[in-house]
Protein backbone atom coordinates (compact mmCIF):
# COMPACT_ATOMS: atom_id res chain seq x y z
CA UNK A 1 0.00 0.00 0.00
CA UNK A 2 2.96 2.35 0.63
CA UNK A 3 4.13 1.89 -2.98
CA UNK A 4 0.59 2.40 -4.25
CA UNK A 5 0.26 5.57 -2.20
CA UNK A 6 3.56 6.89 -3.54
CA UNK A 7 2.44 6.43 -7.13
CA UNK A 8 -0.87 8.18 -6.49
CA UNK A 9 0.81 11.07 -4.66
CA UNK A 10 3.19 11.57 -7.58
CA UNK A 11 0.26 11.52 -9.99
CA UNK A 12 -1.76 14.06 -7.98
CA UNK A 13 1.25 16.37 -7.64
CA UNK A 14 2.01 16.24 -11.37
CA UNK A 15 -1.65 16.87 -12.28
CA UNK A 16 -1.60 19.93 -10.03
CA UNK A 17 1.59 21.15 -11.73
CA UNK A 18 3.34 21.45 -8.36
CA UNK A 19 6.97 20.87 -7.43
CA UNK A 20 7.81 19.13 -4.16
CA UNK A 21 8.79 22.52 -2.70
CA UNK A 22 5.47 24.05 -3.74
CA UNK A 23 3.51 21.14 -2.26
CA UNK A 24 5.41 21.39 1.02
CA UNK A 25 4.53 25.11 1.24
CA UNK A 26 0.88 24.39 0.34
CA UNK A 27 0.59 22.11 3.37
CA UNK A 28 1.62 25.01 5.59
CA UNK A 29 5.06 23.41 5.94
CA UNK A 30 3.46 20.54 7.83
CA UNK A 31 5.49 18.22 5.64
CA UNK A 32 8.94 18.75 4.14
CA UNK A 33 10.17 18.33 0.58
CA UNK A 34 12.36 15.45 1.76
CA UNK A 35 9.38 13.65 3.29
CA UNK A 36 7.37 14.07 0.09
CA UNK A 37 10.23 12.52 -1.88
CA UNK A 38 10.25 9.54 0.51
CA UNK A 39 6.46 9.13 0.23
CA UNK A 40 6.65 9.07 -3.57
CA UNK A 41 9.47 6.52 -3.51
CA UNK A 42 7.44 4.31 -1.19
CA UNK A 43 9.99 4.53 1.62
CA UNK A 44 7.62 5.82 4.30
CA UNK A 45 3.87 6.29 4.77
CA UNK A 46 2.27 9.52 6.11
CA UNK A 47 0.13 9.82 9.19
CA UNK A 48 -3.52 10.85 9.02
CA UNK A 49 -2.85 14.57 9.65
CA UNK A 50 -0.30 14.77 6.84
CA UNK A 51 -2.54 12.72 4.55
CA UNK A 52 -5.40 15.21 5.00
CA UNK A 53 -3.06 18.15 4.43
CA UNK A 54 -1.70 16.63 1.23
CA UNK A 55 -5.19 15.91 -0.10
CA UNK A 56 -6.34 19.48 0.62
CA UNK A 57 -3.24 21.03 -0.97
CA UNK A 58 -3.63 18.91 -4.12
CA UNK A 59 -7.38 19.33 -4.45
CA UNK A 60 -8.20 15.61 -4.21
CA UNK A 61 -10.05 13.41 -1.75
CA UNK A 62 -8.07 11.16 0.60
CA UNK A 63 -9.55 8.10 -1.15
CA UNK A 64 -7.73 9.16 -4.31
CA UNK A 65 -4.40 8.06 -2.86
CA UNK A 66 -5.53 4.47 -2.40
CA UNK A 67 -7.13 3.68 -5.74
CA UNK A 68 -5.55 1.33 -8.25
CA UNK A 69 -2.98 2.88 -10.60
CA UNK A 70 -2.08 -0.06 -12.84
CA UNK A 71 -3.25 1.47 -16.14
CA UNK A 72 -0.47 3.00 -18.21
CA UNK A 73 -0.56 4.81 -21.55
CA UNK A 74 2.12 4.18 -24.15
CA UNK A 75 3.26 6.08 -27.23
CA UNK A 76 1.95 9.45 -26.11
CA UNK A 77 2.87 12.07 -28.71
CA UNK A 78 2.51 15.72 -27.83
CA UNK A 79 1.76 18.29 -30.51
CA UNK A 80 2.93 21.45 -28.84
CA UNK A 81 4.60 24.76 -29.33
CA UNK A 82 8.22 24.90 -28.28
CA UNK A 83 7.34 27.02 -25.22
CA UNK A 84 5.42 24.19 -23.51
CA UNK A 85 7.33 23.44 -20.32
CA UNK A 86 8.20 20.00 -19.04
CA UNK A 87 6.04 20.68 -15.98
CA UNK A 88 3.02 21.48 -18.18
CA UNK A 89 3.74 18.41 -20.30
CA UNK A 90 3.77 16.23 -17.19
CA UNK A 91 0.61 17.87 -15.85
CA UNK A 92 -1.37 17.01 -18.98
CA UNK A 93 0.15 13.53 -19.25
CA UNK A 94 -0.78 12.62 -15.68
CA UNK A 95 -4.29 14.04 -16.14
CA UNK A 96 -4.65 11.68 -19.11
CA UNK A 97 -3.41 8.73 -17.05
CA UNK A 98 -5.83 9.49 -14.23
CA UNK A 99 -8.71 9.96 -16.66
CA UNK A 100 -8.03 6.56 -18.26
CA UNK A 101 -7.87 4.82 -14.89
CA UNK A 102 -11.25 6.26 -13.91
CA UNK A 103 -12.79 5.56 -17.31
CA UNK A 104 -11.68 1.92 -17.39
CA UNK A 105 -12.75 1.36 -13.79
CA UNK A 106 -16.20 2.76 -14.54
CA UNK A 107 -16.61 0.70 -17.71
CA UNK A 108 -15.61 -2.40 -15.74
CA UNK A 109 -18.21 -1.62 -13.05
CA UNK A 110 -20.90 -1.17 -15.71
CA UNK A 111 -19.73 -4.04 -17.90
CA UNK A 112 -19.53 -1.64 -20.85
CA UNK A 113 -16.07 -2.02 -22.37
CA UNK A 114 -16.23 0.07 -25.54
CA UNK A 115 -14.70 -1.77 -28.51
CA UNK A 116 -12.35 0.07 -30.88
CA UNK A 117 -11.48 -0.93 -34.42
CA UNK A 118 -9.04 0.91 -36.67
CA UNK A 119 -10.78 1.34 -40.05
CA UNK A 120 -7.45 1.71 -41.90
CA UNK A 121 -5.32 -0.73 -39.90
CA UNK A 122 -2.15 -1.82 -41.66
CA UNK A 123 -2.37 0.98 -44.24
CA UNK A 124 1.10 2.43 -44.87
CA UNK A 125 1.16 6.21 -45.28
CA UNK A 126 3.92 8.01 -47.17
CA UNK A 127 2.35 10.61 -49.45
CA UNK A 128 -0.47 13.11 -49.84
CA UNK A 129 -2.28 10.61 -52.08
CA UNK A 130 -2.18 8.05 -49.25
CA UNK A 131 -3.64 10.69 -46.90
CA UNK A 132 -6.51 11.50 -49.25
CA UNK A 133 -7.35 7.82 -49.71
CA UNK A 134 -7.23 7.11 -45.97
CA UNK A 135 -9.54 10.05 -45.20
CA UNK A 136 -11.95 8.97 -47.95
CA UNK A 137 -11.99 5.37 -46.71
CA UNK A 138 -12.58 6.40 -43.09
CA UNK A 139 -15.50 8.59 -44.12
CA UNK A 140 -16.95 5.71 -46.12
CA UNK A 141 -16.48 3.07 -43.42
CA UNK A 142 -17.92 5.39 -40.77
CA UNK A 143 -20.86 6.29 -43.07
CA UNK A 144 -20.06 10.00 -43.12
CA UNK A 145 -20.39 10.55 -46.84
CA UNK A 146 -19.17 14.02 -47.81
CA UNK A 147 -21.29 15.92 -45.30
CA UNK A 148 -19.84 18.11 -42.53
CA UNK A 149 -18.96 16.22 -39.34
CA UNK A 150 -21.19 18.12 -36.94
CA UNK A 151 -19.93 16.56 -33.69
CA UNK A 152 -16.45 15.12 -34.15
CA UNK A 153 -15.98 14.51 -30.41
CA UNK A 154 -19.22 12.56 -30.17
CA UNK A 155 -18.32 10.57 -33.29
CA UNK A 156 -14.96 9.57 -31.83
CA UNK A 157 -16.49 8.61 -28.49
CA UNK A 158 -19.02 6.43 -30.34
CA UNK A 159 -16.11 4.72 -32.13
CA UNK A 160 -14.35 3.77 -28.90
CA UNK A 161 -11.97 6.71 -28.40
CA UNK A 162 -11.58 8.20 -24.94
CA UNK A 163 -11.61 11.98 -25.31
CA UNK A 164 -10.30 14.08 -22.43
CA UNK A 165 -10.63 17.85 -22.17
CA UNK A 166 -7.89 19.34 -20.00
CA UNK A 167 -7.27 22.75 -18.52
CA UNK A 168 -4.05 23.74 -20.24
CA UNK A 169 -2.27 26.86 -21.38
CA UNK A 170 -2.23 28.22 -24.95
CA UNK A 171 0.98 26.35 -25.73
CA UNK A 172 -0.73 22.97 -25.47
CA UNK A 173 -2.39 21.68 -28.64
CA UNK A 174 -3.05 17.96 -28.29
CA UNK A 175 -1.98 14.57 -27.01
CA UNK A 176 -2.79 11.05 -28.13
CA UNK A 177 -1.84 7.49 -27.26
CA UNK A 178 -3.01 4.02 -26.32
CA UNK A 179 -3.50 2.39 -22.94
CA UNK A 180 -0.53 0.06 -22.63
CA UNK A 181 -1.36 -3.53 -23.48
CA UNK A 182 -4.89 -2.52 -24.51
CA UNK A 183 -6.40 -1.46 -27.80
CA UNK A 184 -7.88 1.68 -26.23
CA UNK A 185 -7.06 5.05 -27.84
CA UNK A 186 -7.11 8.31 -25.89
CA UNK A 187 -7.04 11.89 -27.16
CA UNK A 188 -6.53 14.93 -24.94
CA UNK A 189 -7.38 18.45 -26.11
CA UNK A 190 -7.63 21.83 -24.41
CA UNK A 191 -10.94 22.35 -22.65
CA UNK A 192 -11.28 26.02 -23.52
CA UNK A 193 -10.65 27.96 -26.67
CA UNK A 194 -11.84 28.05 -30.25
CA UNK A 195 -14.14 25.20 -31.33
CA UNK A 196 -12.74 25.16 -34.89
CA UNK A 197 -9.21 24.80 -33.56
CA UNK A 198 -10.32 22.01 -31.23
CA UNK A 199 -11.88 20.13 -34.16
CA UNK A 200 -8.66 20.35 -36.15
CA UNK A 201 -6.65 19.14 -33.15
CA UNK A 202 -8.99 16.16 -32.69
CA UNK A 203 -8.65 15.25 -36.37
CA UNK A 204 -4.87 15.71 -36.23
CA UNK A 205 -4.51 13.44 -33.20
CA UNK A 206 -6.82 10.93 -34.89
CA UNK A 207 -4.25 10.77 -37.68
CA UNK A 208 -1.52 9.92 -35.16
CA UNK A 209 -3.64 7.08 -33.78
CA UNK A 210 -4.97 5.52 -36.99
CA UNK A 211 -2.28 5.98 -39.62
CA UNK A 212 0.89 3.94 -40.08
CA UNK A 213 3.80 6.29 -40.74
CA UNK A 214 6.52 3.67 -40.39
CA UNK A 215 7.41 4.05 -44.06
CA UNK A 216 8.16 7.78 -43.96
CA UNK A 217 10.60 10.07 -42.15
CA UNK A 218 9.57 11.09 -38.64
CA UNK A 219 9.90 14.79 -39.42
CA UNK A 220 7.03 14.39 -41.93
CA UNK A 221 4.55 12.91 -39.46
CA UNK A 222 3.18 16.24 -38.20
CA UNK A 223 2.79 17.62 -41.73
CA UNK A 224 0.95 14.48 -42.84
CA UNK A 225 -1.34 14.55 -39.79
CA UNK A 226 -2.17 18.19 -40.59
CA UNK A 227 -3.00 17.12 -44.14
CA UNK A 228 -5.14 14.26 -42.81
CA UNK A 229 -7.08 16.61 -40.51
CA UNK A 230 -7.88 18.86 -43.44
CA UNK A 231 -8.85 15.91 -45.67
CA UNK A 232 -11.15 14.42 -43.01
CA UNK A 233 -12.92 17.67 -42.17
CA UNK A 234 -13.19 18.96 -45.75
CA UNK A 235 -13.38 16.17 -48.38
CA UNK A 236 -11.46 16.66 -51.63
CA UNK A 237 -14.57 16.46 -53.80
CA UNK A 238 -16.27 19.20 -51.77
CA UNK A 239 -13.42 21.70 -51.89
CA UNK A 240 -12.90 21.11 -55.61
CA UNK A 241 -16.57 21.76 -56.28
CA UNK A 242 -16.62 24.83 -54.04
CA UNK A 243 -13.53 26.31 -55.68
CA UNK A 244 -14.79 25.42 -59.17
CA UNK A 245 -11.37 24.42 -60.41
CA UNK A 246 -8.01 26.16 -60.12
CA UNK A 247 -8.35 29.74 -58.91
CA UNK A 248 -6.28 32.86 -59.37
CA UNK A 249 -8.15 34.70 -56.62
CA UNK A 250 -10.26 33.55 -53.69
CA UNK A 251 -12.48 35.78 -51.58
CA UNK A 252 -12.78 36.03 -47.82
CA UNK A 253 -16.54 35.46 -48.16
CA UNK A 254 -15.99 32.05 -49.79
CA UNK A 255 -13.57 30.97 -47.07
CA UNK A 256 -15.91 32.11 -44.29
CA UNK A 257 -18.76 30.20 -45.92
CA UNK A 258 -16.78 26.93 -45.95
CA UNK A 259 -15.58 27.56 -42.39
CA UNK A 260 -19.14 28.06 -41.18
CA UNK A 261 -20.39 24.85 -42.80
CA UNK A 262 -17.49 22.42 -42.28
CA UNK A 263 -15.97 23.76 -39.06
CA UNK A 264 -12.47 24.15 -40.48
CA UNK A 265 -10.39 27.34 -40.35
CA UNK A 266 -9.75 29.61 -43.31
CA UNK A 267 -6.03 28.92 -42.90
CA UNK A 268 -6.57 25.16 -43.07
CA UNK A 269 -8.84 25.56 -46.11
CA UNK A 270 -6.20 27.55 -47.98
CA UNK A 271 -3.45 25.10 -47.00
CA UNK A 272 -5.64 22.32 -48.34
CA UNK A 273 -6.33 24.24 -51.56
CA UNK A 274 -2.59 24.74 -52.08
CA UNK A 275 -1.86 21.06 -51.44
CA UNK A 276 -4.50 20.06 -54.00
CA UNK A 277 -3.13 22.58 -56.54
CA UNK A 278 -6.31 24.66 -56.50
CA UNK A 279 -4.30 27.83 -55.88
CA UNK A 280 -0.75 28.80 -56.80
CA UNK A 281 2.18 29.10 -54.44
CA UNK A 282 2.05 32.86 -54.96
CA UNK A 283 -1.62 33.02 -53.96
CA UNK A 284 -0.97 30.94 -50.85
CA UNK A 285 2.00 33.10 -49.90
CA UNK A 286 -0.05 36.30 -50.29
CA UNK A 287 -2.80 34.81 -48.12
CA UNK A 288 -0.29 33.97 -45.39
CA UNK A 289 0.98 37.55 -45.48
CA UNK A 290 -2.60 38.72 -44.87
CA UNK A 291 -2.93 36.27 -41.99
CA UNK A 292 0.20 37.72 -40.40
CA UNK A 293 -0.79 41.35 -41.03
CA UNK A 294 -4.28 40.97 -39.57
CA UNK A 295 -3.34 38.71 -36.65
CA UNK A 296 -5.52 35.87 -37.89
CA UNK A 297 -3.25 33.26 -36.30
CA UNK A 298 -5.00 34.06 -33.00
CA UNK A 299 -8.45 35.04 -34.23
CA UNK A 300 -9.56 34.93 -37.84
CA UNK A 301 -12.83 36.10 -39.48
CA UNK A 302 -15.80 33.82 -39.89
CA UNK A 303 -17.71 31.76 -37.37
CA UNK A 304 -18.81 28.18 -36.80
CA UNK A 305 -21.94 27.56 -34.73
CA UNK A 306 -21.19 23.96 -33.74
CA UNK A 307 -19.94 22.69 -30.39
CA UNK A 308 -17.37 20.09 -29.40
CA UNK A 309 -17.84 18.55 -25.97
CA UNK A 310 -16.73 15.21 -24.53
CA UNK A 311 -19.77 13.83 -22.70
CA UNK A 312 -19.56 10.02 -22.61
CA UNK A 313 -17.59 9.65 -19.36
CA UNK A 314 -19.88 12.07 -17.50
CA UNK A 315 -22.91 10.32 -18.97
CA UNK A 316 -21.68 6.94 -17.68
CA UNK A 317 -20.98 8.36 -14.21
CA UNK A 318 -24.45 9.92 -13.90
CA UNK A 319 -26.07 6.75 -15.26
CA UNK A 320 -24.23 4.60 -12.70
CA UNK A 321 -25.12 6.93 -9.82
CA UNK A 322 -28.78 7.26 -10.86
CA UNK A 323 -29.13 3.46 -10.99
CA UNK A 324 -27.30 3.17 -7.62
CA UNK A 325 -24.53 1.11 -9.20
CA UNK A 326 -22.05 3.51 -7.62
CA UNK A 327 -22.53 5.87 -4.69
CA UNK A 328 -22.98 9.60 -5.15
CA UNK A 329 -19.67 10.15 -3.36
CA UNK A 330 -17.97 7.83 -5.85
CA UNK A 331 -19.61 9.69 -8.72
CA UNK A 332 -18.49 13.03 -7.31
CA UNK A 333 -14.96 11.64 -7.03
CA UNK A 334 -14.98 10.46 -10.65
CA UNK A 335 -16.02 13.92 -11.89
CA UNK A 336 -13.93 15.79 -9.31
CA UNK A 337 -16.99 17.67 -8.07
CA UNK A 338 -18.17 18.57 -4.55
CA UNK A 339 -20.85 16.13 -3.42
CA UNK A 340 -23.53 18.84 -3.29
CA UNK A 341 -22.80 19.88 -6.88
CA UNK A 342 -22.86 16.29 -8.08
CA UNK A 343 -26.18 15.76 -6.30
CA UNK A 344 -27.64 18.58 -8.41
CA UNK A 345 -26.28 16.98 -11.59
CA UNK A 346 -28.09 13.71 -10.85
CA UNK A 347 -31.59 15.18 -10.81
CA UNK A 348 -34.00 12.24 -11.00
CA UNK A 349 -37.15 13.07 -13.01
CA UNK A 350 -38.84 9.66 -13.19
Amino acid sequence: MITEFGQRLLSARKMAGMSMDALALATGSLVSKQAIAKYEKGQINPGSEVLLALAKALGVKVDYFFRSSRVEISNLAFRKKSKLSRKEEDRVRFQALDFMRNYLELEEILGLRHAFSNPVAGRSIGSQQDIEQAATDIRQIWNLGEAPVQQLTELLEDKGFKVLEVQAGPDFAGLSGYAEGMNIPVIAVGKDGDCVRKRFTLAHELGHLLLDFSGCARENHEKLCHAFAGALLLPEKVIREEFGGRRQKITEWELKKLKGIYGISMQAIMARAFTLDLISEHSFRMFRIQVSQHGWQKEEPGSYSGMEKANRFKQLVIHAAAEQIISYSKGAEFLNLPLAEFDQEVHIVS
